[in-house]
């Protein structure tokens, strides 16, 4: 009995998540909710599951490439399990009030500024395997986004794990899916019932 009741309410847990997210991407496609537009081009690479389907190996590969055509590249990242700073990084001639506002500059395409423990381990692993490419960390991926095109010249951001991250226009969706579970578990459920974020039908959005 008990068994049946936490499938019924895991079931109906996952039809309550697929409507909010459709919701979600039903007023984002009718504008009917902004998504910031930062004059460059924007290019998300994420998953319709939770979990690792090698995103960070990718947006390594795709931010190395776009580099060696000349591009000006910044990955955005979230900076998964980071660490708050203690005190705001330097930048510029902005003053203290200023620079607590900022994002986290992981790597300015020069130098590495932050470890992994201010980073995150995935924006530390990329700045310190790509040189020439800009690694910025905030939970708002528009202001880091704004930040690097004004203040380090960025012409192209490539948003870490940005399928679901709608605040900000993305011209480019890749989307990643694991060949031996392309939709997660068995059940192929949203969660929490199962492992998808989105049902399969919105690959489409790619």
């Amino acid at each position: 009995m008990g068994a049946a009741v936490a499938r019924l309410l895991f079931r109906l847990l996952s039809y309550v998540f697929g409507m909010v997210v459709q919701s979600r991407l039903f007023l984002h496609r009718k504008r009917w909710r902004q998504q910031a537009q930062l004059g460059t081009r924007v290019v998300s690479v994420g998953n319709l599951t939770v979990g690792g389907t090698g995103k960070t190996p990718v947006v390594e590969l795709l931010a190395r490439s776009l580099r060696e055509r000349g591009r000006k590249v910044a990955i955005l990242s979230r900076g998964y399990k980071s660490r708050k700073l203690d005190e705001p990084q330097r930048w510029s001639d902005l003053s203290l009030a200023e620079r607590a506002g900022l994002p986290k500059i992981v790597s300015d395409g020069e130098e590495l500024l932050l470890d992994a423990v201010f980073a995150g381990d995935e924006p530390y692993m990329l700045a310190k395997n790509l040189k020439g490419v800009q690694v910025v960390v905030d939970k708002n991926r528009v202001k880091a986004g704004r930040f690097a095109v004004k203040e380090m010249g960025a012409d192209i951001l490539v948003l870490d794990d940005g399928l679901q991250y709608l605040a900000l226009d993305h011209e480019y969706d890749l989307v990643l899916v694991d060949q031996n579970a392309p939709f997660g578990t068995s059940a192929q459920a949203l969660l929490p019932r199962g492992t998808l974020r989105e049902p399969p039908r919105n690959l489409c959005r790619a």
